[in-house]
């Protein structure tokens, strides 16, 4: 059996499926990937560089003492949000992938919790000893040939039903629903389905905050009183938190995009209305970040946002399916 596939189908497979952690994918449908980001990553980097020079030399060039207003309120704050948006949206769609290429290639996927988590858990600790580092780059081998591995299932399973309808749901039956339709553009959202995770999403906020604060906290401290050195201690300490907290919200950022798009659609309006609405709050945001006098942008951009949240809470248009 004909197990290639191209570029196409492995972009539209890797975002469809982001809920799927059932199925299998192949060496063609991950590595499409990898080449993708890639590229993204490499021009994305190039992208930074020259707009960078070029905020930075006009600040010069005009004589000003705030020179980050040219760079985040310009070009260069564009595309540093576009790139952090790609690779924010790929937290559960990328691990997704990953499991299913480990089971496809006959690993069970368990695995990937000594072969992935173990090297991101000792690199966080900032431990630099030589035997840790030598652990790291092991498992990371390890990891990779895994994924170089052969097909060993050429039929992948899909495990989510895109046009079902939305249904009432508890707080905890909330919880399946939002990561098994992760990557659903099609179909409806209750209300229920929508802010129950909406309050998910506060007390996880909540605990990352608890959490992260004296971590920070104790980074500066460190920082300020030489406790640790800054180069191998405090700091890997604060950009692991910073880490951390960007993983974990990758994980939420494909799903609760997509359940937004099928709340709209479930309380009767069309979803591209969102991509407006969304694209008229970067408008704003840009006009807030160039102008000094920012009152009337930000009040436009609440109105929008305003306007999202009403729609949110709507009814469905049609009858809720209570099984």
């Amino acid at each position: 059996m004909n197990t290639q596939v191209g570029f196409v189908h492995a972009f539209k497979d890797f975002w469809f499926r982001a809920g799927d952690f059932r199925g299998s994918s192949t060496r063609g449908q991950y590595w499409w990937i990898f080449l993708m980001n890639t590229l993204v990553a490499v021009a994305g980097l190039i992208l930074l560089l020259v707009s960078g020079a070029a905020a930075g030399f006009l600040a010069w060039d005009q004589n000003d003492n705030q020179p980050l207003e040219y760079v985040f309120g310009g070009f260069l704050g564009i595309v540093v949000v576009l790139i952090l948006e790609w690779f924010l949206f790929q937290g559960l769609p990328s691990w997704a992938l990953l499991i299913r290429r480990y089971r496809d290639a006959g690993v069970n996927p368990w695995l990937l919790l000594i072969t992935r988590v173990v090297p991101i858990f000792l690199t966080g600790l900032a431990i630099s000893t030589t035997a840790v580092q030598i652990t790291i780059g092991i498992l990371y081998l390890a990891d990779l040939v895994i994924k170089v591995l052969p097909t060993r299932h050429p039929v992948p399973l899909w495990s989510t039903r895109p046009n079902e309808d939305g249904r009432r749901v508890g707080m905890v039956g909330a919880i399946p629903e939002f990561f098994r339709r992760a990557g659903v553009f099609s179909g409806r959202s209750s209300r229920s389905e929508y802010w129950w995770i909406v309050l998910w999403g506060v007390i996880i906020a909540v605990i990352s905050l608890i959490v992260a604060v004296p971590l920070i906290l104790f980074s500066t401290y460190a920082v300020t009183t030489t406790l640790l050195d800054p180069g191998a201690g405090a700091f890997r300490v604060l950009w692991s938190t910073i880490g951390v907290v960007f993983a974990v919200s990758s994980l939420f950022a494909l799903p609760q995009f997509t359940l937004l798009l099928r709340r709209f659609r479930d309380a009767g309006v069309s979803p591209w209305w969102y991509g407006v609405l969304w694209g008229a709050q970067l408008i704003t945001a840009m006009i807030a970040a160039n102008s000094r006098t920012i009152a009337i942008a930000w009040i436009v951009y609440f109105i929008l946002w305003l306007i999202t949240l009403i729609i949110t809470v709507l009814p469905s248009k049609k009858p809720i399916d209570n099984h």
